[in-house]
């Protein structure tokens, strides 16, 4: 935008430079600035991060310690437990070095750019022919004009381009200052700044946020601590191509808080369900390891060692195989069996179904059996008082849903650290600072005009624009 010819508008500029200079480092010993704000601590903390985040990717976070103790062994795991590799991002030296990161950005950021800014904002309008001679970009025309008028079309012809134009009158003739595109300046800062406000939202959400997973049961009902709800699992399902590969895996989940359903939602990988803060995404699935959908049993009679009876039996639910005078049901699962002959107790030493083993409750007449029978070694368990023999000859294993959960209370500010760069990258790289300065000296009825000008990027089409502009003010003669 054009102003006017001024007395001396510099006055005003003057005035606007007035919050930069309430930036004083005096306060502080300058080697910790020279340090805390030094490009090698940058470089430091980003290797130390990189070395970190590579530590956290090969070493899987947030196993329980048989995981550990089975994939690395013992004294690995130790070793890891000590160092804290199995929590990487949860470490008080980690986000130590996030901290530095943001502290290094922004102590870098307040020391350089108020100085640029000044420099930036300085309309030095009233410069000497010498001066406009020693630019890149500089010319000088006779135009057979009066100086006055020549001036007024100068701040036309550059208000006219989009150019902020300030003129000052001198003992010596007319001095013109042109300037656009302080913003592209700007640029590369505000996308310095954003890697700061990115390290930020990381760390707000390492501090104050989780991740957890789970799984789930279809029919059954999970209290989540975190968001003070329950979560039911509706139902979960696999669709498949023609081929039989799986195509995506699915849940349907219901919302409980303060006893209502409030919301129910079937996710899939990449739609996850978002209550309260908390995301839930569909992460894996697999097989039960101590419950199973249904066993298919083969009753033999043990005097004539032939099959009498073939049943499939659902889990939890008693069969009644009135022929024989039996009532069966399927009470317990264990993937790869284990007896702790301390306990008396059953369980299974891993998720794999290794050794699998189906318990069945039989009642025949007033004898009740609760015995463990196993797939892969049928016959080896015998039962003295029942006149039968019973044989596990498959089953189906329950399907889990395996559930990612998690709060960031940061995301929203690693967003706007994104949306930063690349409005800062965009300003660096599409607008450019240029400054134009023009000397206009009467010699009697005639006036020259010293034209110069620089620009901090984009030289091409700055020297464009210049031919363009003088082309035109040659023009004027």
């Amino acid at each position: 935008m054009a102003d006017s010819i001024a007395e001396d508008p510099l006055s005003k500029k003057s005035a606007e430079l007035v919050g930069w200079n309430r930036f004083d480092w005096s306060g502080l010993p300058g080697k910790v600035v020279d340090v805390l704000s030094s490009l090698k601590l940058a470089i430091s903390l980003f290797i130390a991060l990189a070395i970190l985040s590579a530590i956290g990717t090969v070493i899987q976070q947030g196993e329980s310690s048989d995981f550990y103790i089975k994939e690395y062994g013992e004294p690995l795991f130790q070793w890891f437990q000590t160092f804290g590799f199995t929590d990487v991002y949860n470490q008080t030296w980690f986000r130590a070095v996030l901290g530095l990161l943001i502290v290094n950005s922004l102590t870098c950021f307040y020391k350089r750019f108020p100085g640029i800014w000044r420099s930036m904002r300085q309309s030095q309008i009233n410069v000497s022919p010498t001066f406009i001679a020693g630019l890149k970009q500089h010319a000088e025309i006779p135009l057979d004009r009066e100086s006055g008028h020549v001036a007024e079309q100068m701040i036309d012809i550059l208000g006219g381009k989009g150019y902020r134009v300030s003129a000052k009158r001198t003992d010596n003739g007319i001095s013109v200052f042109a300037t656009k595109g302080i913003m592209g300046r700007v640029g590369a800062h505000v996308a310095h700044v954003s890697a700061a406000v990115i390290v930020l939202g990381g760390l707000i959400g390492t501090v104050t946020g989780f991740q957890d997973f789970g799984i789930g049961l279809p029919g059954e009902t999970y209290y989540i601590p975190q968001g003070d709800f329950s979560l039911k699992v509706e139902k979960f399902w696999m669709d498949y191509y023609e081929n039989g590969a799986v195509k995506s895996y699915n849940s349907t989940l219901t919302v409980i808080d303060d006893g209502q359903e409030k919301l129910t939602k079937t996710i899939f990988v990449n739609n996850p369900l978002v209550y309260n803060g908390i995301w839930l995404y569909q992460s894996s699935y697999g097989d039960h390891w101590d419950r199973i959908d249904s066993a298919r049993i083969l009753i033999a009679d043990k005097g004539s060692d032939q099959v009498v009876s073939d049943v499939m039996l659902e889990w939890g639910t008693p069969m009644e195989v009135p022929e024989l005078g039996l009532t069966l049901n399927v009470t317990g699962f264990a993937a790869d069996f284990s007896f702790d002959s301390k306990t008396k107790q059953v369980s299974s030493k891993t998720s794999e179904h290794k050794n699998p083993a189906v318990q069945l409750t039989i009642a025949e007449g007033d004898h009740r059996f609760n015995p463990w029978l196993f797939v892969d070694f049928p016959g080896i368990i015998d039962i003295p008082e029942s006149k039968y023999a019973f044989e596990i000859a498959g089953y189906l294993p329950s399907k889990y849903t395996g559930l990612q959960m998690g709060r960031n209370p940061g995301i929203t500010i690693v967003w706007t650290g994104c949306l930063m760069i690349v409005v800062g990258m965009a300003l660096s790289s599409s607008i450019f600072h240029r400054r134009l300065w023009v000397n206009i000296q009467p010699q009697g009825t005639k006036t020259v005009l010293h034209f110069g000008g620089n620009t901090h990027k984009g030289n091409i089409d700055f020297t464009r624009e210049f031919s363009a502009f003088t082309e035109r003010i040659k023009g004027m003669a």
